[in-house]
């Protein structure tokens, strides 16, 4: 019965006091023990037996001595952060056998000796983050076979030697970002066959070697951003098939190969952004249900192909700002039923296809700010009534037609400040619409740029005697017949295109109140006839003097021939 009850305190833990907790730390139940401070230059002594956590972080420790925790066999979990530790002795972590987690992250370590964790077997999280470690060797790690996790990231490695991650074949996490790596062993990661996240972000690697990949069937995160890549092997993902996040932002790729993300079903996340793509085959992206979330923002596009994501049904977000697009193919979103946020600021749009938003129903947000438009088309909003967020500042907007905001029932926002709006009579649909919608431009209302005496006047509070008149310098349609007349009073456009008319008909008017057309008929008729009788008068004279010189003759008939 005593057995049981010393054990049940142990589960709830409540331990027997095995020794007094050391100067200068906590001790929580003596099971943990917890050392901080400036003042403390060496490892703390006597470390209860009993302690299951060392914690000593702050401290101005810069070595670890043999045995330095030989008196605490029962240690499971170490913590030596954010010291001035700088040498570590190959026997420091002796007598330690049940240790499953150790870390040294954030101190000031530049090597460390190779049989340093030999004695730690049951080791499953060793953490070497944040040092200055210029290598490590395969015999550091040679007799962890049960660590699942490695931190490398934030050192000075600048290569990895061959066959360096061979014994650990229990790992699923290692980080070796934010170093130097400039490239990688062809067969550095063959012998993880566990292994589910690999970081190698913020190096300095220009290639990754075909096939790098190829022994990783349970990866599910991989981060390759802020290196140097400039293009990617065609089939590098090839035996990736449970991959969930790619990270591939921040490098130097030019292009897709085409085909590249076919086996990479399960992807929920991918980042291309700030890259130099130029472009993007319709074959780049294969079916990804998971996919919800596509950044390709700041990079080269100039344009995007029809049905170039298709493929991607399940996607939320899509960002393709900051890049270089002058045009969008009418069904360049095809198929993307399920977006709920685009992205298409600071790009050079010039103009829209009236149907190239369409295919997304549930388009809650578009961004197009920091374009070159100067007009949409009708209807442009037809195929997203659900649209609730509308950025259009910064434009050359000169006008809207006429309803467009219509469909939009849900919308909340819409921004049309700092555009080229021109004040006249086109404006006045606009007008219409913000004087019924003033909460939804938020603090910044667009005003007038053209004509000069209305700049700077806000649209909404135009007066109908400030908005000119000017008449139309295209040719006007032709008038509608009485049948197809609206049956209200005509508009201000309509009454004064009716007047021009009636106006040039009044100027037309030439002879006898003929129109300028029949005095035309009528002048022709006249001279027509004159024509006649002279051509008989010179008939007669031409048969009653025959005889006449045949000089006089020919100057007669010289002006009938001119």
């Amino acid at each position: 019965r005593g057995g049981w009850w010393l054990l049940l305190l142990l589960l709830l833990g409540f331990h027997p006091a095995c020794g007094q907790c050391p100067e200068q730390c906590q001790c929580v139940r003596t099971a943990q023990v917890e050392c901080s401070g400036a003042s403390i230059t060496a490892v703390p002594s006597p470390i209860p037996a009993n302690a299951m956590t060392l914690q000593i972080i702050n401290t101005r420790i810069t070595e670890l001595g043999e045995a330095s925790f030989g008196n605490a066999s029962l240690l499971i979990g170490l913590r030596i952060e954010k010291n001035d530790l700088q040498r570590v002795s190959p026997d420091a972590f002796q007598h330690l056998p049940d240790l499953r987690y150790l870390s040294l992250a954030s101190n000031k370590l530049q090597e460390l000796p190779v049989q340093v964790f030999q004695p730690l077997g049951k080791l499953e999280s060793l953490l070497l983050s944040s040092n200055q470690l210029l290598r490590v060797e395969p015999d550091h790690f040679a007799h962890l076979s049960n660590l699942k996790e490695l931190q490398l990231h934030g050192n000075n490695l600048r290569e990895l030697t061959e066959g360096l991650f061979d014994q650990l074949a229990s790992l699923t996490k290692l980080n070796l970002a934010r170093n130097n790596l400039d490239r990688l062993p062809p067969r550095a990661f063959e012998r993880l066959p566990q292994l589910q996240v690999l970081r190698l972000y913020e190096n300095q690697l220009r290639h990754i070697p075909a096939g790098a990949f190829d022994a990783l069937p349970e990866l599910q995160e991989l981060g390759l951003h802020q290196n140097q890549l400039e293009m990617l092997s065609p089939e590098l993902f090839v035996h990736n098939g449970n991959l969930q996040k790619l990270y591939l932002s921040n490098n130097l790729l030019t292009a897709l190969p085409a085909g590249i993300f076919l086996p990479l079903r399960a992807l929920s996340k991918i980042t291309l952004h700030v890259n130099r793509l130029r472009d993007i085959s319709p074959a780049a992206f294969g079916p990804m249900p998971n996919l919800r979330e596509l950044w390709l923002y700041e990079n080269e596009l100039a344009a995007l192909p029809a049905a170039v994501f298709s493929n991607l049904t399940q996607l939320q977000l899509l960002v393709l700002s900051k890049n270089q697009l002058r045009s969008l193919a009418p069904g360049a979103f095809r198929g993307l039923g399920e977006l709920l946020e685009l992205s298409l600021h600071s790009n050079a749009l010039r103009r829209l296809d009236a149907g190239v938003l369409g295919g997304m129903p549930k388009l809650q947000n578009i961004s197009l700010q920091n374009n070159r438009l100067q007009t949409l088309p009708r209807g442009f909003f037809t195929a997203t009534p659900r649209l609730q967020h509308i950025q259009l500042h910064a434009n050359n907007l000169e006008s809207l037609p006429a309803g467009i905001f219509s469909p939009l029932a849900a919308v909340r926002e819409v921004k049309l400040h700092n555009n080229s709006w021109r004040c006249d009579q086109a404006i006045l649909p606009l007008r219409a619409w913000l004087e019924a919608n003033p909460s939804k431009v938020g603090d910044s209302p667009p005003v007038c740029a053209q004509p000069a005496p209305l700049r700077g006047t806000p649209i909404a509070g135009l007066q109908q005697d400030q908005i000119p008149t000017a008449r139309p310098s295209t040719p006007l349609p032709a008038r509608p017949s009485q049948e197809t007349l609206p049956s209200g009073p005509p508009t201000t456009l309509t009454a004064t295109a009716v007047s021009q008319e009636e106006e040039e008909e009044e100027e037309g008017r030439g002879w006898w109140g003929l129109t300028r057309t029949q005095s035309t008929v009528v002048g022709a008729i006249i001279v027509l006839v004159c024509v006649a009788l002279l051509c008989a008068l010179v008939a007669l004279v031409v048969y009653g003097c025959r005889k006449k010189s045949h000089v006089v003759l020919m100057r007669m008939k010289a002006p009938n021939e001119a």
